[in-house]
C-alpha cells in the first residue's frame, strides 16, 4: 500500500471515529425517550388507550327520602336527564357548540362560562351544559346520537318536595356544592359538581341523606359511541329520616300563615318534638333543584320579606308581655312574690322619674300574681321587675334558655339577648341604668328572643322545669341505634311555683283574660298574649300613616292541656297588631286541629299541589 492510500485510510478512520459520537448521542437519547414513554409514562398512555376504549359513567346515588312521623312521604326524587358534553371526543368544538345553541337552546354566554371553568378539567371528563331537560331535547340528543356522539344524556336523581313550600324551611333545598364551601371543607367527602345540602334538615342532615355514587363501565368506538356493557356498580341511597312533623299539623300551620308573615311552631314539650314549624313567608325548594338563574336568585335574595329566612330560629324579636312569665318565676324563686303580694295599678307609675303605663288606661285596680299574667298588667310586672333587679333577673331567664340557642337541629340559629349590666358593658360600652330594667320586666327594650326560644322556655314551666331540646329528627337510617339522643335538663324550678303561673295562664284563656281568644271547649288551655310596640302611639299619630310596619307585633304562647301538656304552640305575626286579638285565635285552631284532627281533613286536600311527576 502507497503512502497516499495509507493517509487516505487514516484520515477516512478519522473522520468515522467522528461520527460514532452523534450516532451514540442519538441512540441514547432514543433510549431515554422510549424509557420515558414504556416505563415513567406508560401507565398513562395505558390508560389514555383504555379511555378511547372504555367509559366510566358515574351513576349519581339518590339523597334519602324525608318522611313525617306518619311515614307520609315528604321529599322524595324523581328521574331527571342532563345533557353531557364529552370534550375529548368533539372534533370541532365550534360546531359543537352551534348545535347546542340552536338545537338545544342553551344560552351562548352560559356555554361560553361552563367552558372557560372547565380550562383545569381533564378532556375525559363530561361537562353538564344543560340541567333537567324535557323530552323534547332528549329526543333531539337520541336523534344526533350519530352526528353527535360527543353529546350524550346522563340522569341524575332530582329532589322532588311533594308538597311544594310546605316545611320549606324545616326541609330546606339542595344545590351544588360551591367553590367555597369545598375550601372551607364545610362537606369534607364532596368533590366538584356534587349536590349537597343547602339549608334545613337537607343541610344538618346532609351526611346521612347523601348516598353512595354507583359507576358503570362501557365500550366505546373512535367516535365516542357506546358499544357494550363492561361491568356495573349500583349507586347506593342516602339514609332516610323520620321527621318528628305532623303533616296535617303543618298543613294547618301553615295556611292560618297565608298572606301573613310570622311563625307558627308547635311542639311536644316533655320531649322536644317539633310537631309543625311554619314560617311565612316561604320558598318553593322545587325551584332550588334545578339550577336557578342569576335573575331569580337575587329575587329570592332582594325580596322585602326575606323568604329564606327561618322566622322561628333566625329572627329575635323583643319578646313582648311572654316575657312575664320569665318575671313570675323569677319573682316566686328569688321570694319578690309571695301568696300576699298585691300591686295596685293606675294605669301608670312612676320609676326613676319616668312615667311607665299599662295598656289599660284605666288600670287593673289591686292584683295579685294570677290576675296580673291572666290580664297582662304592666303595673305589677314593672314592680317585680324592680324588686328582683336585672341581674337576678337575666340568670333566671339564662335558666330557661333565654339568650342563647336551644340547640335545634337545624342550621342558622340565633342566640337573641338577655341583657345584663355585664352585657351592655360589653357590647355597648356603657353602664347599666335602672330605669331600662322597667322596660325589660315586659318584654321591652334590649331582650330579643326568637320564637322557638320563648316556646322551650313555657314549656319548662308547663312541665315543672324540664327544659328539653326541641328537635326535628324522629329516627334516621345509618343512625346508632336509629335514634339520636336529645339532652335536657331537670330545672330547680319548685312545682308549686309552676303551678301558679300555669293558674295565671289558664285563667288568662279561660277565664276572659287576654288569650280568652285561644280558648277551646273541652280543653284546658293555657297561655299569654303578648303585644310588642315598634312605635309609640304618639307618633304613629304624628306621622299620620296606615302604614303596616308601624305596626304593633303580635304574640301568643300557650299549651295544653293544663295538667297533662301534651303540645306547646307559639305563635307569632310580625305588624299584626294585638296578641289577643290576631295570634291567640291562630293558636285556637292549632289545638283544635291536634285534639280534632280526624274531623278537620279537608285542609289536606284543598293545599297540596299537584304531583310535580304528573306535570312533567
Amino acid at each position: 500500500m502507497s503512502q497516499i492510500d495509507e493517509v487516505n485510510r487514516q484520515l477516512l478512520q478519522q473522520r468515522l471515529r467522528w461520527l460514532y459520537l452523534p450516532v451514540i448521542v442519538i441512540f441514547l437519547l432514543l433510549a431515554a425517550r422510549l424509557w420515558q414513554l414504556q416505563i415513567i409514562q406508560g401507565a398513562g398512555f395505558a390508560e389514555q388507550a383504555e379511555r378511547n376504549r372504555v367509559r366510566q359513567v358515574t351513576l349519581v346515588a339518590p339523597r334519602g327520602t324525608i318522611l313525617d312521623r306518619n311515614h307520609t312521604p315528604l321529599v322524595e326524587n324523581r328521574p331527571s336527564y342532563n345533557i353531557l358534553l364529552y370534550r375529548e371526543f368533539a372534533k370541532d368544538l365550534a360546531r359543537t357548540g352551534s348545535f347546542l345553541v340552536e338545537k338545544l337552546g342553551i344560552d351562548p354566554g352560559d356555554l361560553e362560562g361552563i367552558l372557560k371553568r372547565s380550562r383545569s378539567t381533564p378532556l375525559y371528563r363530561p361537562l353538564v351544559v344543560k340541567e333537567d331537560v324535557g323530552m323534547e331535547e332528549i329526543s333531539v340528543v337520541e336523534a344526533h346520537r350519530l352526528d353527535h356522539a360527543e353529546i350524550q344524556l346522563g340522569p341524575q336523581p332530582r329532589r322532588l318536595y311533594r308538597y311544594g313550600g310546605l316545611a320549606a324551611h324545616v326541609l330546606g333545598y339542595v344545590g351544588e356544592v360551591s367553590d367555597g364551601e369545598l375550601q372551607a371543607a364545610v362537606f369534607p367527602e364532596a368533590a366538584a359538581g356534587d349536590i349537597v345540602g343547602k339549608s334545613g334538615a337537607e343541610r344538618f342532615y346532609n351526611k346521612l341523606l347523601t348516598g353512595k355514587d354507583g359507576r358503570k363501565r362501557v365500550l366505546v368506538d373512535s367516535l365516542g359511541r357506546e358499544t357494550g356493557l363492561m361491568d356495573r356498580v349500583e349507586a347506593q341511597i342516602g339514609g332516610e329520616l323520620k321527621l318528628t312533623l305532623d303533616l296535617n299539623l303543618q298543613l294547618t300551620a301553615e295556611a292560618l300563615l297565608r298572606d301573613k308573615v310570622g311563625v307558627i311552631v308547635a311542639m311536644d314539650p316533655r320531649s322536644g318534638e317539633i310537631l309543625a314549624m311554619a314560617s311565612s313567608p316561604a320558598f318553593d325548594p322545587n325551584r332550588f333543584a334545578s339550577r336557578l338563574s342569576p335573575a331569580e336568585w337575587e329575587d329570592l335574595l332582594s325580596h322585602p320579606e326575606h323568604p329564606l329566612q327561618n322566622r322561628a330560629i333566625q329572627n329575635a324579636y323583643p319578646p313582648g308581655s311572654i316575657f312575664k312569665l320569665i318575671v313570675a318565676e323569677a319573682g316566686l324563686a328569688s321570694g319578690a312574690v309571695e301568696d300576699f303580694t298585691r300591686v295596685h295599678c293606675s294605669g301608670a307609675a312612676s320609676y326613676y322619674d319616668h312615667t311607665f303605663r299599662c295598656w289599660a288606661s284605666g288600670g287593673h285596680g289591686l292584683v295579685d300574681l294570677g290576675t296580673a299574667i291572666s290580664r297582662s298588667c304592666n303595673i305589677f310586672f314593672y314592680e317585680i321587675g324592680r324588686r328582683i333587679g336585672i341581674e337576678k333577673l337575666a340568670d333566671h331567664a339564662g335558666l330557661l334558655g333565654l339568650g342563647q340557642r336551644t340547640g335545634v337541629d337545624l342550621p342558622g340559629e340565633k342566640a337573641g339577648v338577655m341583657p345584663s349590666p355585664e352585657w351592655k358593658r360589653r357590647v355597648r360600652g356603657t353602664k347599666w341604668y335602672a330605669g331600662e330594667t322597667i322596660s325589660v320586666s315586659i318584654g321591652q327594650g334590649a331582650v330579643t328572643t326568637t320564637p322557638i326560644q320563648l316556646l322551650r322556655a313555657v314549656s319548662a314551666l308547663a312541665t315543672g322545669g324540664r327544659l328539653v331540646t326541641p328537635h326535628i329528627l324522629l329516627s334516621a337510617e345509618g343512625m346508632p341505634g336509629g335514634r339520636p339522643a336529645w339532652p335536657e335538663k331537670q330545672l330547680a324550678v319548685a312545682e308549686e311555683n309552676a303551678r301558679k303561673i300555669r293558674e295565671g295562664m289558664w285563667a288568662g284563656v279561660n277565664e276572659w283574660g287576654t288569650g280568652n281568644k285561644a280558648a277551646v271547649s273541652g280543653l284546658d288551655v293555657c297561655g299569654k298574649t303578648g303585644t310588642v310596640q315598634v312605635m309609640s302611639a304618639e307618633r304613629k299619630k304624628e306621622l299620620a300613616k296606615d302604614v303596616r310596619e308601624y305596626e304593633n307585633h303580635s304574640w301568643f304562647v300557650g299549651f295544653a292541656n293544663r295538667d297533662n301538656p301534651e303540645i306547646a304552640v307559639v305563635v307569632f305575626v310580625e305588624h299584626g297588631g294585638g296578641g289577643g286579638a290576631v295570634s291567640a285565635p291562630l293558636a285556637r285552631e292549632i289545638f283544635e286541629s291536634y285534639y280534632f284532627g280526624e274531623q278537620r281533613r279537608t285542609l289536606l286536600t284543598s293545599l297540596v299541589p299537584p304531583d310535580r311527576e304528573e306535570e312533567r
